[in-house]
């Protein structure tokens, strides 16, 4: 038996919030919260932690991740990063307080994800796009990871052998996104010209060729012009280059991803899954078609982000009225890196106006917040309560994907034991971390 005594529970219904209290798991399950703590269950206890002035929660479930098993990452099958840079983000993602992952790098196989749970304690869930039109648009933007068990496989085998949902249809590699920003425009003028561009001088590119929207017509030799001379890109090319190599990176998928979303979206509908799908200025359109078909679980991914903070309001307001529509809302990087998103005014907004149904981390090139960051700066701005913004990143996101955390998510008698240790009120600092009543991490270090 293992005892957290006498610290602030929040149990993840999203409204319970106990001010001193204990949890007390035994083997892998919650055994009782209580706010009477008999003081002789110290004496049979193998571990008693003391929690006064601390927080404890359920484990965080991130149901939006990336580069988190060993096979094809990003709605582009680009080759993997190496087995040992994935273990270090699940370090990372563990540490910051999230006990389960989705993988939406729907490309990989069951093998794959079962190979990568054998080297890490985390729970990991995995999505599926194994469809043809998903495929060919993976191809035509890399496909450098793709092997042929990737291309025979479909969404209807990767959900009998445990897939517990489609997506991430669409995403910021075949969509014009941000990885175009970070990964495929930097490589391509490296590759070119022999210069290093970060991922602002890239962006800048992008947008001055395609704007927001990610349309050819939208092109004009001057406003490139000016951009380039802004970003100090003037002297590496023209503006006709530049145009040539956005057009080459990016637009080559763009049309056949939009195309994928229908092509899921009906497999979803009738296999009865959930759908998560990228919800970017490049895809809205698609994803307001497609919420008219009737799919019971369509999530629509970081709908706060790409869009300026009045687009996101606005397009999630229409969103919500399509009934199965689940607003998700990512973090990001704007606490740490800034290097995606600079500022969270736009998750601040979602938190405000009540938009957001879950939330979830997204990459940001590998260097997103936690789920915690941003709940602990929604709840010190007064933009959310912390029983609700905590349930955001459990119990709703269980009820949205069923098959993600079964027994999971909640502190409560019988459910299974992933329990966070937290700072009060800086939630973000985990000190402890129990996994199916495993003490796996204590003050950012994994113990197994």
């Amino acid at each position: 038996m293992i005892l957290l005594k006498d610290g602030m529970v929040v149990t993840g219904d999203g409204q319970t919030l106990l001010p001193k209290a204990s949890v007390i798991i035994k083997e892998d399950k919650i055994e009782a919260v209580t706010e009477r703590c008999d003081p002789n269950l110290e004496k049979y206890a193998e571990k008693v932690i003391d929690c006064t002035g601390k927080a404890i929660f359920p484990g965080m479930i991130n149901h939006h991740q990336h580069g988190v098993t060993f096979g094809p990452i990003f709605a582009s099958g680009m080759k993997n990063y190496g087995r040992e840079r994935i273990i270090e983000h699940l370090d990372r993602s563990l540490l910051q307080g999230h006990t389960t992952v989705l993988n939406v790098d729907g490309f990989v196989t069951m093998d794959e994800v079962k190979e990568t749970q054998k080297n890490h304690p985390i729970r990991i869930k995995t999505a599926t796009t194994h469809a043809p039109i998903n495929y060919e648009a993976g191809v035509k933007c890399d496909g450098s990871g793709f092997e042929e068990k990737h291309r025979t496989m479909t969404i209807e085998k990767m959900i009998e052998e445990g897939a517990v949902c489609i997506g991430e249809v669409g995403g910021g590699h075949t969509l014009g996104g941000g990885g175009q920003d970070y990964l495929y425009i930097p490589k391509a003028v490296k590759e070119k010209f022999g210069a290093d561009i970060d991922y602002l001088q890239a962006r800048a590119m992008k947008l001055s060729v395609l704007g927001r929207f990610m349309e050819k017509s939208y092109y004009d030799h001057d406003r490139v012009a000016a951009a380039l001379k802004e970003h100090k890109l003037d002297q590496i090319m023209t503006p006709e280059q530049c145009r040539d190599i956005v057009y080459a990176t990016t637009m080559a998928s763009v049309s056949l991803a939009l195309d994928g979303y229908m092509e899921a979206a009906r497999i979803a509908k009738k296999l009865d899954v959930p759908i998560i799908v990228h919800n970017a200025p490049t895809s809205m359109k698609k994803v307001h078609e497609i919420a008219q078909l009737g799919v019971k679980r369509l999530i629509a991914a970081h709908s706060n982000y790409l869009y300026t903070l009045e687009e996101a309001v606005e397009n999630t307001k229409k969103l919500r009225q399509y009934p199965g529509v689940i607003i998700d809302a990512a973090v990001h990087d704007p606490f740490g890196a800034k290097r995606l998103v600079a500022v969270p005014d736009n998750l601040f907004a979602f938190y405000k106006e009540d938009l957001l149904d879950i939330i979830s981390t997204d990459f940001a090139a590998g260097s997103s917040d936690s789920m915690l960051e941003a709940i602990q700066h929604g709840v010190a701005g007064g933009y959310v309560s912390l029983p609700k913004a905590i349930a955001q990143g459990t119990t709703k996101v269980a009820e949205s994907i069923p098959g993600i955390a079964p027994d999971l998510g909640l502190l409560q008698r019988g459910y299974l034991a992933d329990v966070l240790v937290t700072a009060n009120p800086e939630f973000s600092k985990v000190e402890h971390i129990f996994i199916g009543g495993k003490h796996i991490a204590e003050n950012g270090r994994r113990l197994c």
